[in-house]
């Protein structure tokens, strides 16, 4: 009874600071895990654990088990629910990633505007999703490229210092990179 009052507790507590987290960032951090070099380390040792955990499940379910058919109907409904779970959390980070994609599509797209002031919108949002930490070294060649073309055809002056500013702070952020990366002399 007190296990059940305690994981009570601890679920209400989550489940009220749920509101309170950043998601993008939480998916994103776990999608950059999951596209380090230490991915199939983390992989291997997660999906051992789990397969652990889940054999063992199984072998006492069988064990205990007056019948054996039950015990067998037990284990696969668990496999069963596990394969769910496991499909919704692949849901997941599917549409949140083709949600990011979608987003930063839009803003390129928006570069063709004919009004200045949408365009002009489109680079400074651009700005402010290409200079977050968790976005990817090709997307933000990407948005080095378009923003190169975008120079080179835009009339609005506005608009050209504001991409400008922008080249500059990508090219300020792959240096740090780079200096991040080297090793110390």
């Amino acid at each position: 009874m007190l296990l059940a009052l305690a994981v009570g507790i601890v679920v209400m507590l989550v489940a009220y600071s749920i509101p309170k987290w950043n998601w993008q960032l939480s998916w994103l951090e776990i999608r950059r895990s999951l596209n380090s070099a230490n991915s199939p380390l983390a992989l291997a040792v997660t999906s051992g654990g789990i397969a652990t955990v889940i054999s063992y499940i199984a072998a006492e379910i069988w064990v205990d088990s007056l019948s054996h058919w039950l015990a067998v109907a037990t284990i696969l409904q668990g496999v069963g629910t596990m394969l769910t779970l496991i499909l919704l959390v692949w849901q997941i980070f599917s549409l949140q990633g083709n949600r990011e994609e979608k987003s930063f599509d839009q803003l390129l797209n928006n570069f063709t505007e004919t009004d200045s002031l949408k365009r002009l919108i489109a680079v400074r949002q651009l700005a402010k999703f290409s200079t977050r930490k968790q976005v990817y070294l090709s997307v933000q060649k990407e948005v080095v490229e378009c923003l190169g073309l975008l120079l080179s055809r835009e009339e609005e002056a506005v608009i050209r210092e504001a991409a400008l500013n922008i080249l500059q702070i990508l090219d300020a952020l792959q240096m740090q990179l780079l200096d991040s990366s080297k090793p110390p002399v």
